[in-house]
């Protein structure tokens, strides 16, 4: 055994007995700490001596752990089978060996201490960290896993089975007298397999790229659902019994009042799982029957931001483009909530953010984290609303600016008179399209002058599925669909023209769709379109003249393109948009 006194070896020493830097070179890395005061490995790492990877292998060996090559190992099928592949595949790490009664697990983020603890939990064994890194334990995952289907609904029925014994017995225990004590629904919160499917239900969201993820009570059934592509999908059934145990342990994950189940309560936190960072935003709702819980998740790394993406048509990216080029004036992108105008926003930020421009948004919340981008959370309930972040803002000497979404009279105004002071101003409003939302600005009492002087274009936008590549099927519509959908009699008469629709396959999870697309109408504000908002004309007169002149394509007309394209069906387009006579 180690003797306990014996003093840590520096980081610096042992990078060095690793061969990783010199000894010059830390010398050179002490003398700039002395200045900056930077750990030193950051100062390694920003003079190019060291990289990221190096630091947190050397940390580990600091700490006493070994340092393993697990791709050249052959992991024992017992040792593999003491944690499950889809737990391993959530914590990035692989079991090595049973070494006098304690489990060796390779890590590829070896100074995650939670890990070990959650692992200890999960096994009801002593767990010990061995250092690797993030590629050896991908690959050795999958040469001694593959992912087993079902995991979740087995670990349910263990929990169904556990709930009724002394242990968790809900009933036998007395759900009043569980809640009024915290320390139980922490215990309760800390049973191995309440961690394990609050996890799984992490995982399996992930995996099939939900965005949010649903635990509902009811009188007498709980239910855990999953959003993909804009469709809620239920993806366990969990005993009613332990909503309280679930519940619990996401409160204990982000940090919330365990023992306040009368006031809804919001948190966010930031998960790794795998190989990606995630954004969850949690709320809780009390509702009749319990706490129901929503969570949002934000995966840094799926999000697209890349305007090309999106699917505005060659026409409608090169009038964006030129309007989000301006020095100055509003571009507002509208349409319903979850309909992706955010994501559009960002796209066009990442389009915009250059060395040579400060862009500064104020949002509420922040969804996404971009480098070199100033970003704002309002607060509403401190008094730091849109429009007060607004106002600070504009002091800040920005470029650009990004307005989360115009609520109001007062917002509206700053933003155009930002405009009018040579800023950029991007922004969101709740309208059905594009002509609507020049009447949504007049009745909100906004100036028509004002409008006129600051506004250059609004982008309505729809999200709409995709079809899966692997098995749409193309027919020939009905009549009725033919004119519900708008097709145009030329079209009708080719004997080859057919739209598709979703069959279903492994590839796509037998949904028949898979990802999302926009759809997008745009109307530009030119000189005519001033004079029609100064004598505040309507909205079908504004869309007339936008389809006559601008060649505007309204969202059920851009929606009919991909339909014949093959990228989305009838069904989708029919559903998220409206049909116009004018």
């Amino acid at each position: 055994m180690a003797d306990s006194t014996k003093t840590m070896r520096s980081l610096g020493a042992v990078l060095v007995e690793q061969g990783v830097i010199t000894p010059l070179q830390l010398d050179e890395a002490l003398q700039r700490q002395r200045l900056t005061g930077d750990l030193i490995g950051r100062t390694l790492v920003a003079l190019g001596y060291a990289d990221e990877q190096d630091i947190i292998v050397a940390l580990g060996l600091q700490q006493g752990m070994e340092l393993i090559d697990i791709t050249s190992l052959d992991i024992p099928q017992d040792v593999v089978n003491v944690i499950t592949s889809d737990v391993a595949r959530f914590y990035n790490i692989v079991p090595v060996r049973i070494e006098d009664g304690d489990l060796i697990v390779a890590m590829a983020d070896p100074l995650n201490i939670q890990t070990l603890d959650d692992l200890r939990q999960i096994t009801g064994m002593n767990v010990r960290g061995a250092i690797s890194n993030p590629e050896d334990v991908n690959v050795a995952w999958k040469k001694n896993y593959s992912m087993e289907t079902g995991s979740v609904n087995a670990m349910l029925n263990e929990l169904t089975g556990l709930v009724g014994t002394e242990e968790l017995s809900l009933e036998e225990l007395g759900q009043q007298e569980i809640l009024a004590d915290a320390d139980n629904l922490v215990e309760l919160a800390q049973q191995p397999e309440v961690i394990k499917i609050v996890n799984l239900i992490f995982l399996t969201a992930l995996q099939k790229r939900a965005s949010d993820i649903h635990f509902e009570v009811y009188e007498e059934d709980f239910r855990v659902r999953i959003r993909v592509d804009g469709v809620l999908h239920e993806t366990v059934h969990p005993p009613k019994s332990s909503n309280i145990a679930l519940v619990s342990r996401i409160k204990v994950i982000c940090n919330m009042d365990i023992g306040e189940r009368r006031m809804p309560q919001d948190a966010r936190i930031e998960l790794k799982i795998g190989d990606s960072f995630i954004d969850v935003r949690v709320a809780t709702l009390p509702t009749l029957y319990g706490e129901c819980v929503v969570m949002r998740i934000l995966d840094r790394t799926a999000i697209k931001i890349e305007l090309e993406h999106l699917g505005l048509t060659p026409q409608t990216m090169k009038k964006t483009l030129n309007v989000i080029n301006k020095p100055n004036g509003i571009m507002l992108v509208t349409g319903p909530t979850g309909c992706g105008k955010t994501t559009t926003l960002y796209a066009c930020l990442n389009v915009l953010n250059t060395p040579e421009v400060k862009i500064i948004t104020t949002e509420d919340p922040v969804e996404l984290q971009i480098e070199r981008l100033v970003q704002c959370q309002v607060h509403e309930e401190v008094g730091l609303t849109f429009a007060a972040c607004l106002r600070s803002i504009l002091r800040q000497d920005p470029d650009i600016v990004m307005v989360g979404e115009i609520r109001d009279l007062e917002t509206a105004q700053i933003a155009v008179e930002a405009s009018l002071t040579g800023h950029l101003v991007l922004s969101t409003l709740h309208t059905n399209s594009a002509p609507e939302t020049i009447t949504r600005l007049l009745d909100m009492d906004v100036e028509p002058f004002l409008i006129t002087a600051s506004l250059e274009a609004v982008l309505a936008q729809r999200l709409v599925r995709i079809l899966c590549n692997a098995c749409k099927e193309k027919y020939r519509p009905e009549v009725e669909e033919l004119d519900e959908i708008g097709v145009p009699s030329a079209w009708r008469k080719d004997p080859n023209f057919g739209l598709f629709r979703p069959k279903g396959c492994a590839a796509c999870d037998y949904v028949g769709y898979k990802g999302r697309i926009g759809l997008y109408e745009m109307l530009l504000v030119d000189e005519t379109v001033r004079e029609m908002i100064l004598e505040r004309a309507m909205a079908h007169e504004l869309r007339r003249y936008a389809r006559k002149k601008q060649g505007m394509l309204i969202l059920r007309e851009e929606g009919l393109m991909k339909c014949a394209q093959g990228v989305t069906s009838p069904e989708e387009v029919i559903a998220r948009t409206d049909g116009y006579d004018d």
